[in-house]
């Protein structure tokens, strides 16, 4: 039936692709400009529908860059019930700015966050507000073509890679292969802790990364749970069975994980960025009674701890929810070289955009 309705929107799939192709060379040919600002921008994306992983990769950036320079970072806020530009506070809800950008904001909370749909209005707003302003960070952003990136990172899943994929509704691309030429660097995520050297280059083979395209492999590290609503922390809890709670668009690496450490007697799964109901926590509530084992608790990612913690009601139920944060392992293409923090710091040093700036 899928395949049907695909091979029924084909003729929109070709006037999208054309669409596509053609203003992708409007650009490429400077006939539309790209709008430059003064700050260093550098661009977190990736050329398909869904997770890749962005957040935690603009997490990395902003650890490491804000240790040498004033960082900003902006966002659409996919999932908002607002528009415009908006300054995140700590005290922001997910319905008004996103659940990313506020898991961000409170992680980071001396870092400049903002929302705006229009990230070239976005990004001079916040030169306007920071004048000390040197780097903005922005996700997903690979397709916006009016905006210069100085800096653009490609996400790609080791799993699921873009170059064995179709543009939609075939696939699950939202331009063709060939627009992994723009990025600067391309980084393969959700890869196995260790890979071959006959493994990564197989994977590269097919990649076929330019000449000044910089490869590199992150992996996710799962750190100790800590409660939704009190200051607890578990680090084993392969005593505990486990009713796993998410609305992300792909919770394999979880499931993995959580099956390997302990026994998960429910899933309880809703859409990418769900805007949880009150029904919903209802439901949420109920389920953990009835399917509860001695020892039972709830997990949830950060992202979607985001908008439960909104509930009152959640959290008058006294039940065990727990978050499990994730960090990042990047490791670079080849053996031997510098790390991907060096490397991207060495470059943001000798850009010619920031030579003002040294």
């Amino acid at each position: 039936m899928v395949l049907f309705f695909s091979y029924l929107f084909y003729p929109i799939t070709i006037l999208y692709s054309i669409f596509i192709f053609c203003r992708n060379k409007l650009y490429d040919y400077e006939i539309l400009e790209a709008k430059k600002h003064k700050v260093i921008t550098v661009g977190v994306g990736n050329i398909k529908v869904g997770g890749t992983g962005k957040t935690p990769h603009v997490e990395l950036l902003i650890n490491f860059l804000s240790e040498k320079y004033n960082v900003g970072v902006l966002s659409r806020g996919y999932g908002r019930k607002t528009k415009g530009f908006i300054l995140l506070d700590e005290n922001d809800s997910a319905i008004k700015v996103g659940d990313e950008p506020l898991q961000m904001k409170k992680k980071f909370p001396n870092i400049p966050f903002a929302v705006c749909e229009n990230r070239n209005k976005g990004i001079q707003k916040l030169e306007n507000l920071y004048k000390g302003l040197d780097i903005v960070i922005l996700d997903d952003v690979f397709q916006h073509r009016s905006l210069h990136l100085d800096f653009s990172i490609l996400l790609t899943e080791f799993s699921n890679p873009f170059f064995k994929d179709k543009i939609l509704p075939f696939g699950l691309l939202r331009e063709h292969r060939k627009g992994y030429k723009r990025a600067d660097y391309i980084i393969i995520t959700k890869s196995p802790k260790v890979i071959s050297i006959g493994d990564r280059t197989f994977f590269e083979s097919r990649l076929k990364p330019k000449k000044y395209q910089k490869v590199f492999y992150s992996s996710i590290e799962y750190k100790n749970l800590y409660s939704l609503f009190e200051k607890q922390e578990i680090e084993d809890f392969s005593n505990k069975s486990v009713i796993l709670l998410t609305s992300i668009a792909d919770n394999t690496p979880i499931v993995k994980y959580l099956e390997s450490k302990t026994n998960i007697i429910e899933k309880l799964e809703f859409p990418d960025h769900y805007n949880f109901t009150e029904k919903d926590i209802e439901n949420i509530i109920k389920t953990y009674n009835t399917k509860k084992q001695e020892g039972s608790i709830i997990i949830t990612t950060e992202k979607d701890s985001m908008r439960l913690i909104a509930f009152e009601k959640l959290r008058e139920s006294n039940i065990p929810i727990f978050v499990l944060p994730i960090s990042l392992d990047l490791d670079v293409s080849r053996s031997n070289s510098p790390s991907f923090k060096q490397i991207f710091i060495d470059d943001v040093r000798q850009s010619k955009s920031y030579g003002s700036f040294h």
